[in-house]
C-alpha cells in the first residue's frame, strides 16, 4: 500500500473510532443474546467447556458458534467485568469492519471509490447502533470483509490505481504471495462461519468461486479446512440435541411455536414478505434511520441500482462477492419474518454501496467527468446527511446515559421494566436457596445478574401443560415481568386461573402500578375460582423458600456483571 492509502486508512480508523465512541453507552442491551454470549464466555473460563450454565441441566451449547464467545472470554481473562468493558469487543470490530470494507473496495475500484463507500458504511445507522451491543454481528462483519479483501488481493481482478501498488490482472495466482493471500482469506472465511452460522453463504460462495475458476486443489484444501471443524460442530449438535436454528427456521414464528410450521408455499410467501420489508424499510432505515417517510422510494431506487451494478460486475468477472451477495440475500429472505431486522442486513450494506457506485459510474459514462463526479457526490451527501443526523441523535442519548451512570443512577438508562428485572435478579442471587430454579422470560440475563439457574417460560397456552413444564426438574419460582408481551400472554393467565398454586416472594416496582414480581410455585392443583382468590391475593411463600440469612456479596457498582464479580 502507498503512503496515500495508509493516510486515508488511518483517517477512516480515527473517524470511525470517534463515531463509535460518541454513541458508546455502558448499559446492557435488553435482548437475551447479549447475556447468552457472556454466559458462554464465562462457561469457557469457569468450566473449560461450552455449556449453557444458566440451565439447571447445564447442557452443551449447540446454537451459537464459539469464536465470538472465545473473544469475550479473552476479554474477561484480561479483567473485563462490566457490560461496558465487554462492549469494546464489538465496538473495535465495527472499526475493523469499516477498514476492511475500504480495503476490499480499493482493490476493486481504487482509493476514491473505496473512501466514499467506507464513509457511507461507517455512518450507517444500523452499523453505529450495533457497535453498542454484545453481539457477534460486528465481529462477523470484520471477518467477512477481511476475507473478501484478502481473496481479492490474490485474485488481482480489481481496477485499481497503479500508484497504489495493487495486484494487476494476469499475476501468477500460484506465486508465493498469492498463496499467502489465498490461505489467509480462506482461513478467515472459516472463522466467519464459526462466528455466525449466517456465514454459510460466504462459505458456499467461496467454494463455488473456486470451482468456477477450476482451482481444484485449492477447493479440496478449503473443503478440508472448513469441512473437518464444520462436521465436528454438526455432529456435536446432532448428538447433543440437534440444531436449534434448523428447528426454528421451519416455524411460522419462533416465538409462537403453537402456530405450527411452514411448507414450500409458506417459504415463498415468507420470501416475498421479507423482500418488501427489507427493500422498502429495513435496509434504507438501516442507513439513515427508521421512521422516515422517504424510505420506500429510496429503498427501491437503492435496490435497483444495486441490481444493475451487480449484473455489470458479473459481466466483468465473477468474484467471491458477486456470489456471496445473492446467496446471503436469499438466506435472510427465507428466515422467519420475526427474525427480520437491520442487524441481519449489515453484511449487505458495503456490497450494496459498492454495486450502486458501479451502476452510477456505468450509467453516467457518457457524461462529462465533472458532471459524473458531481452527481455521485450529490447522491453520497444525500445519504450521508440524514445518517449523520441520526448519529447526532444517538450521541445525545448516549451522553445522557453516561451522565446518569457517573451520577450513580445507572438504571435511569433503562426502561423501568428492565431496571426492575435486573433488581429482581440481584435480589434472587442474595436470597434464594442454592438449588433454586427460576422460570423467567430471559433466563440468560437472569443468570448473569443473579447466579441463579433459570429456564425460559414455557411457550404453551394450555394452563396444565404450562404448570407441568414449569414444575418439572425442580422449578419452584416464576417471574412476572413487564419486559414485553410474553409474560402477559403465557404467565399472567396461569397465575390468575391457578392463584392457589402460587405464593408471593418479592415485588420490585417504582410505585406506579404493578411492579416486577417473583412468585413461588406450590404443588400444581386444579383450576380455582378466580373471583374469590383475587379478593384474597397471593399468600406469602413459606420460609423454606427463602435463605434464612441472605448471602453477603460485593456490592455491584455501575454496570458490573454480578456473576463475573461474585
Amino acid at each position: 500500500m502507498t503512503r496515500r492509502t495508509l493516510f486515508v486508512l488511518a483517517g477512516l480508523l480515527l473517524v470511525q473510532s470517534l463515531i463509535v465512541t460518541g454513541v458508546f453507552t455502558p448499559q446492557p442491551h435488553t435482548g437475551g443474546d447479549n447475556a447468552g454470549y457472556v454466559a458462554l464466555a464465562h462457561s469457557i473460563l469457569d468450566r473449560g467447556a461450552y455449556l449453557e450454565l444458566w440451565d439447571p441441566a447445564e447442557p452443551p451449547h449447540t446454537k451459537y458458534p464459539p469464536v465470538f464467545s472465545v473473544l469475550l472470554a479473552a476479554a474477561i481473562l484480561l479483567g473485563a467485568k462490566s457490560w461496558a468493558a465487554l462492549k469494546l469487543v464489538p465496538a473495535f470490530s465495527v472499526v475493523l469492519a469499516v477498514a476492511f470494507s475500504f480495503l476490499w473496495v480499493r482493490e476493486r475500484k481504487g482509493l476514491l471509490f473505496a473512501t466514499v463507500v467506507a464513509i457511507l458504511f461507517g455512518l450507517s445507522e444500523s452499523l453505529v447502533y450495533y457497535s453498542q451491543w454484545i453481539l457477534s454481528d460486528p465481529t462477523f462483519l470484520a471477518l467477512t470483509f477481511a476475507a473478501l479483501w484478502m481473496l481479492q488481493r490474490e485474485v488481482g481482478r480489481g481496477e485499481v490505481e497503479p500508484a497504489d501498488g495493487a495486484v494487476e490482472k494476469g499475476e501468477d495466482a500460484e506465486a508465493p504471495q498469492g498463496r499467502v493471500w489465498m490461505v489467509s482469506g480462506l482461513a478467515l472465511v472459516v472463522l466467519a462461519y464459526f462466528t455466525r452460522s449466517a456465514g454459510l453463504p460466504l462459505v458456499a460462495a467461496v467454494g463455488l468461486w473456486l470451482a468456477l475458476e477450476k482451482r481444484w486443489k485449492t477447493l479440496v484444501s478449503f473443503g478440508v479446512l472448513f469441512g473437518v471443524p464444520a462436521l465436528l460442530w454438526y455432529f456435536r449438535g446432532r448428538v447433543l440435541g440437534g440444531s436449534e436454528y434448523v428447528a426454528e427456521f421451519w416455524l411460522m414464528d419462533p416465538y409462537r411455536p403453537d402456530l405450527g410450521t411452514v411448507g414450500l408455499p409458506g417459504l415463498l410467501a415468507r420470501a416475498q414478505q421479507n423482500l418488501v420489508a427489507y427493500v422498502t424499510q429495513i435496509i434504507p432505515g438501516g442507513i439513515v434511520g427508521d421512521g422516515r417517510t422517504f424510505l420506500p422510494p429510496v429503498g427501491i431506487g437503492f435496490g435497483l441500482l444495486t441490481l444493475v451494478g451487480w449484473i455489470h460486475s458479473l459481466r466483468e468477472g465473477r468474484g467471491p462477492a458477486e456470489l456471496f451477495f445473492p446467496l446471503y440475500l436469499g438466506l435472510i429472505l427465507l428466515w422467519p419474518p420475526a427474525w427480520s431486522g437491520d442487524r441481519f442486513s449489515l453484511p449487505l450494506l458495503p456490497v450494496m454501496f459498492f454495486y450502486s457506485g458501479v451502476a452510477l459510474v456505468w450509467l453516467t459514462a457518457s457524461l462529462p467527468r465533472g458532471v459524473r463526479t458531481g452527481a455521485v457526490a450529490l447522491l453520497a451527501v444525500t445519504a450521508a446527511v440524514p445518517a449523520g443526523m441520526e448519529w447526532g441523535r444517538m450521541m445525545k442519548s448516549a451522553e445522557s446515559c453516561r451522565v446518569a451512570s457517573r451520577a450513580g443512577t445507572p438504571t435511569a438508562c433503562l426502561p423501568p421494566a428492565q431496571g426492575e428485572y435486573f433488581a429482581l435478579a440481584e435480589w434472587s442471587g442474595r436470597n434464594l436457596p442454592d438449588d433454586a430454579i427460576v422460570t423467567t422470560r430471559k433466563p440468560r440475563t437472569f443468570f448473569l445478574m443473579s447466579g441463579v439457574k433459570a429456564r425460559s417460560i414455557p411457550l404453551v397456552a394450555d394452563r396444565d401443560e404450562f404448570l407441568r413444564r414449569a414444575w418439572e426438574g425442580g422449578g419452584r419460582y416464576v417471574s412476572l415481568d413487564l419486559l414485553d408481551g410474553v409474560s402477559g400472554y403465557y404467565v399472567y393467565p396461569v397465575v390468575l386461573e391457578r392463584l392457589s398454586s402460587f405464593c408471593g416472594m418479592v415485588e420490585v416496582g417504582s410505585g406506579q402500578g404493578a411492579g416486577t414480581q417473583l412468585l413461588g410455585m406450590l404443588q400444581p392443583g386444579p383450576s380455582t375460582t378466580a373471583e374469590g382468590e383475587e379478593a384474597r391475593g397471593l399468600s406469602r411463600c413459606p420460609s423454606e423458600m427463602f435463605l434464612e440469612t441472605p448471602r453477603i456479596r460485593p456490592e455491584v457498582s455501575g454496570w458490573e456483571i454480578p456473576l463475573l464479580l461474585w
